[in-house]
């Protein structure tokens, strides 16, 4: 039975389980090995550029061969001084109390303490099959670099190799190791005794990517893939198919059926090493070449997601190089972070050896003579199976190939950040078999929770996991610093010296890395433009400009700014025209007055060419002698002085002509030709009604009437009852109470009165103020109403300043009035009479403030003819 005792004596030097880098992968500053658990971590990570230089992960554990720290130093000579001594004196028997190995026959100087001090502890006190796992991963060269911040390469070696033994049942691991000196598990029949034993190392290339998808407010999801091509180094694989026996004693089975299947690549040597020497390096295996040498060739990919919730994304955005909202790329932004990986996905098909042997026992095949497979090396447990088929006690089934699948697996972790740099983490690994053969990979599902502190210089997890295999398991990730990693899922086997423990496996991981974190921009001056775009990196300045001042913020930078200090226009190279008038401040003599180039920006309203500061009159062109202002007339007088401006007369008139010479100005004379009195504008009298009886004297102008009667006669024109001698209004009905006028009704009355109160003119002008604009808008709409009426405007002034002067103002002031009811729709030219008299006819003494002020008036009265 010495083949099973080969079998074991490989395993248990390989019998080891783990997962790789616990409490660090999850880290956000892992880069490159954040990416060999989901490779969509690599987007948007922490790192710019990542170079893993060298890290090493192995982990060991198993259900069945304990190490005891407290029995080491006797352990070891316990373990090794025996092959010092003669091989035929050592023999090994059971003590089933307490389930350890005692050697018996060693030399007496060592026996006592030999058998106090068992370096290794077999516990087979359950009756379940058991499992024994391997992995190491040698990764070297790995490098992630963040093209931006949304998108990552990756590119790096890993020499990785695996080892999963499963099933064992108890009474198999009893009878190995003792081979088959068991007498209490012989004569009973064993069935469906299922072992299963996979060997698999390989070189592996990978090139990954990974790329933000989506990025909107609060929510954020990135994904990634690695694809990897294979180089398969070397793969073996041992299982039985329904294998029963009944052992009858130490050298025979009464009974044996069933199949091995037992394969190993073409490029591992069969060398006739010993059983006690069995290792990687008799298969052929060079591992201090663990990069050369190929066997199979395969493809395997890696594909994640990963969803981060940042209800505070705000906070971490900021401005840079004219862009807003851009996100700070050395900040951890997420509160929760959902992450999920499919690893692994792909295998290794690799070309069997020679030797490579499938077979099966003879159905009736009893009395075996175990002795038959008895071997001390590789080619003589071929040989003996070879023997077996010849005698007819087995038979062949052969293949030329086998396929070793990669173990894949499902991780799925929960991230959650309690508060700046504090995070906890929940990860779960299912490790399965793509396709259920016994030349497999797996990893052993696993769960764990980690609290972690990480920082951007250094880190610190406590990983607490649970196996299916090893059970429940605290241990230590530290970031010493950015260079150095070192972690372990299983801190007992670390602090166990001396102690009475029972040590199941142990595992570690360590890396060298050279890391380039990711930071906000350089920006020296704090101008929000970065150094590496900054023309002036000392100097604040704006992104218009590349990071140069604009000192003005005229979009004109400092350095080409005529005039930094004031804000300008480009076109004037930074120099400022405040009155828009295309002369720069610096050459505008009138700096807030838009003007002219031939005056340095001063202006010329009136374009009289004379500015505006020196324009007596700067809105009516006009000439020099009177400092820009008109005389239209061109009498020597300026308009402003000039009481007819539009018609040349003598100084001594204010220049006003008086053509007939009867010392009444043509404006002011109805008869500016003919002589005539002033009491009658200028005009002789005349006789209208040809009764005799000038007009002046004629009480009935237009009708004839008797001297004695003042010119009128005694009828009654207009039938109301009233002779036209006592009728104010001869040709119009009227009643007596209104002098034979038509009545004139209370509130009618009212509207004159207020038009005639509230009529102001601004002083020594015609110009109607606006506070009587509204009352003046009733009386047009008054004398809308009575198409019939007319009215008569009478201007009147104080006796203050020359009689004409006085007499052309009242005038003015009645044409005023006229005008502006015309504009409300009055025809003025057949319903308004002008008249006007001066200082004529005072109503109030002159002599006072109050009277001057009562005289100076416009009287409106309603006539009728």
């Amino acid at each position: 039975m010495k083949i099973t005792i080969t079998v074991l004596s490989l395993i248990c030097c390989l019998s080891v389980f783990g997962q790789n880098y616990p409490g660090y992968s999850q880290n956000n500053y892992a880069g490159v090995h954040a990416g060999f658990v989901n490779p969509a971590f690599l987007a948007d990570n922490r790192l710019l550029v990542d170079v893993n230089v060298m890290s090493l992960s192995f982990s060991a554990f198993n259900d069945y061969l304990y190490f005891s720290p407290r029995n080491m130093p006797y352990g070891y000579a316990k373990t090794f001084l025996p092959k010092l001594q003669d091989q035929a004196a050592l023999d090994y028997t059971s003590d089933t109390l307490n389930g350890k190995i005692v050697p018996v026959g060693e030399v007496t100087n060592y026996r006592e303490k030999l058998n106090s001090g068992n370096l290794f502890v077999f516990n087979n006190s359950q009756n379940k099959p058991r499992n024994l796992f391997y992995n190491h991963e040698i990764a070297v060269l790995n490098v992630m670099v963040s093209l931006d911040q949304d998108v990552a390469f990756s590119f790096g070696i890993k020499q990785r190799t695996f080892v999963n033994l499963d099933y064992i049942p108890k009474q198999a691991l009893e009878l190995g190791v003792r081979e088959i000196e068991a007498p209490e598990f012989w004569n009973i029949l064993y069935q469906k005794q299922d072992v299963k034993l996979s060997f698999n190392t390989w070189n592996e290339y990978a090139v990954g990517l990974a790329s933000v998808v989506y990025n909107k407010d609060q929510h954020f999801v990135k994904t990634g893939i690695n694809l990897k091509y294979l180089q398969g180094l070397a793969a073996a694989y041992i299982s039985t198919s329904d294998l029963q026996f009944d052992i009858k004693n130490g050298d025979t089975a009464n009974f044996i059926s069933g199949a091995v299947d037992y394969s190993y690549s073409d490029n591992l040597s069969s060398a006739s090493y010993g059983i006690e020497n069995i290792g990687l390096s008799s298969f052929g295996i060079d591992l201090s070449r663990p990069f050369t040498g190929a066997g199979g060739n395969g493809f395997a990919a890696d594909i994640g997601v990963v969803y981060e919730w940042r209800p505070k994304y705000q906070d971490y955005l900021y401005e840079m190089d004219g862009k807003k909202g851009i996100e700070r790329p050395d900040l951890n932004k997420y509160k929760l972070r959902l992450a999920l990986s499919l690893n692994d996905i792909g295998g290794i098909r690799y070309k069997k050896a020679p030797d490579s042997r499938k077979f099966a026992f003879a159905d009736d095949l009893t009395n075996f003579d175990f002795n038959q497979l008895s071997s001390s090396s590789l080619q003589d447990f071929n040989v003996n199976v070879a023997s077996l088929v010849s005698q007819g006690q087995a038979t062949y089934l052969q293949s030329d190939n086998f396929f070793m699948n990669t173990p894949t697996h499902i991780t799925a972790s929960v991230d959650y950040m309690i508060f700046k740099n504090l995070y906890v983490n929940a990860n779960s690994l299912l490790g399965f078999a793509m396709r259920n053969d016994p030349n497999r990979s797996i990893y052993r599902t696993n769960f764990s929770i980690t609290p972690r502190y990480e920082h951007s210089l250094f880190a610190l997890a406590i990983p607490v996991s649970y196996a299916t295999v090893y059970g429940a398991r605290v241990g230590l990730s530290a970031r010493i610093s950015p260079f150095l990693v070192l972690g372990t899922s299983n801190l007992v086997p670390f602090f166990s010296a001396g102690k009475d423990v029972e040590v199941d496996g142990a595992d570690f991981y360590m890396a060298i890395k050279v890391p380039i974190r990711k930071r906000l921009p350089r920006d020296t001056d704090g101008d929000l433009v970065s150094d590496k775009v900054d023309l002036c990196v000392n100097t604040a300045g704006v992104w218009q400009f590349r990071g140069c001042p604009d000192t003005d913020g005229d979009g004109v930078q400092d350095s080409e700014d005529r005039c930094p200090g004031e804000p300008g226009k480009i076109e004037f190279n930074g120099c400022p025209d405040s009155d828009n008038d295309g002369i720069i401040d610096l050459r505008d003599d009138c700096v807030d007055v838009p003007g002219l180039p031939e005056f340095n920006g001063c202006p010329d309203t009136d374009g009289d060419k004379i500015i505006d500061s020196n324009d007596d009159c700067p809105t009516v062109a006009g000439i020099i002698a009177f400092n820009g202002c008109p005389d239209s007339d061109g009498d020597g007088i300026k308009d402003s002085d000039d009481l007819c401006p539009n018609n040349a007369g003598p100084k001594e008139n204010n220049g006003c002509p008086d053509t007939d010479s009867d010392g009444l100005f043509d404006y002011l004379d109805d008869c500016p030709k003919i002589a005539g009195p002033k009491e009658n504008k200028g005009c002789p009298w005349p006789d209208t009604d040809e009764d005799g009886i000038l007009d002046k004297d004629d009480k009935c102008p237009l009708n004839k009437g008797p001297k004695e009667n003042n010119g009128c006669p005694y009828i009654d024109t207009d039938g109301d009852g009233i002779l036209d001698k006592d009728d104010a209004c001869v040709n119009v009905p009227g009643v007596a109470e209104n002098m034979g006028c038509p009545l004139i009704e209370e509130e009618e009355k009212e509207i004159l009165q207020t038009a005639f109160n509230n009529l102001e003119f601004e002083t020594g002008k015609a110009i109607i103020k606006d506070i009587s604009f509204e009352s003046l808008d009733r009386l047009a709409e008054l004398l809308n109403k009575k198409p019939d009426w007319k009215i008569k405007i009478t201007g009147h002034t104080d006796s203050q300043g020359g009689a004409q002067n006085n007499l052309i103002l009242s005038k003015k002031r009645a044409e005023s009035v006229s005008t502006y009811l015309a504009s409300k729709g009055i025809s003025t030219a057949d319903r308004v009479v002008i008249a006007y008299f001066g200082e004529e006819k005072p109503i109030a003494d002159n002599s006072t403030p109050e009277g001057r002020q009562t005289n100076r008036r416009v009287e409106m009265d309603i006539i009728f003819e």
